[in-house]
């Protein structure tokens, strides 16, 4: 009988889900407009289409989180695939330990089924968990190269300006000197603010926005004020890449006393357990 309600339940989820994906989304006001003006969107395939489709129900249930969004936006990775997977890793850990107990009981075993179910939920609940903090994880690492790129940056600006260059062209072409995934974002982000005549501050600070990198945020302040109040740029650049290299250094540090400590327990229990064999044979000797 529970086997029937959980296979019941399952269905009727199923049936929800497709009827929810395939009835049209209302879009509003400012995604209609953005639609008008933004640049043409590239015909999307039938794999993007199925993911769309699957995905309607969680989209309109406001997931991603925006934690989430920013971490894949990062990553430069689809949110529609990212929930496709996710969904699919939820499920399959709800059905392996159901499936798995099937099997056995194919087999002459008698095993209930509340565990299992039991099993599946939590097992289907870590799957989906794991796979926002392995995202997290991957985009942390995204966000120190920038940051890493950034203070680099920062240390051959402040030379180019005193040579005679705009700050634009001065970030544009240590930009172009640096290799590497960020900065290539971060080249293309100033291209993008150079042919669309937009500020160069404003294209960085959306950066920083959509990277969650506050850095970023922080230099395109930096500029603006530079911009509007006529201070001396060049030693407004030089006093942010020194505190950036400070804080970077200073996080590099932690991380290594970090690793240090935790080096330090597995000796520590390797150094126990030696000294339990030492001790032992002379115990031993003792009882009579």
């Amino acid at each position: 009988m529970n086997a029937l309600i959980v296979i019941g339940a399952g269905l009727g989820a199923a049936v929800a889900a497709l009827v929810a994906a395939l009835a049209p989304a209302r879009t509003t006001l400012a995604q209609t407009l953005a639609a008008l003006h933004g640049p043409p969107l590239q015909p999307s395939t039938g794999r993007q289409r199925f993911r769309r489709s699957l995905t309607a129900p969680l989209t309109r249930a406001g997931l991603p989180r925006p934690q989430t969004l920013r971490d894949l936006a990062v990553l430069d990775r689809d949110p529609h695939a990212f929930l496709a997977g996710q969904l699919g890793l939820a499920g399959l850990g709800l059905l392996a330990p159901t499936a798995t107990v099937a099997v056995v009981n194919l087999m002459g075993a008698g095993i209930g089924w509340s565990v299992p179910i039991w099993l599946g939920l939590v097992v289907a609940a870590g799957g989906y968990l794991l796979s926002e903090v392995s995202v997290h994880e991957e985009a942390e690492q995204r966000r120190r190269l920038i940051r890493h790129t950034l203070a680099a940056l920062l240390d051959i600006v402040p030379p180019a300006l005193a040579a005679g260059a705009g700050i634009e062209q001065a970030l544009t072409d240590t930009s172009e000197i640096a290799s590497g995934w960020a900065a290539r974002r971060i080249r293309r982000t100033l291209a993008t603010a150079r042919l669309t005549r937009q500020p160069i501050w404003q294209a960085l600070g959306q950066l920083g926005q959509d990277t969650g990198v506050i850095e970023l945020e922080q230099l395109a302040g930096t500029l603006q004020l530079a911009s509007d109040e006529g201070t001396r740029i060049r030693e407004a650049l030089t006093a942010r890449g020194q505190a950036l290299s400070q804080r970077l250094a200073a996080e590099l540090e932690a991380q290594a006393e970090a690793a240090t400590e935790r080096m330090s327990i597995p000796l520590m229990a390797l150094t126990s357990v030696f000294l339990l064999f030492l001790v032992y044979p002379a115990m031993a000797a003792l009882q009579p």
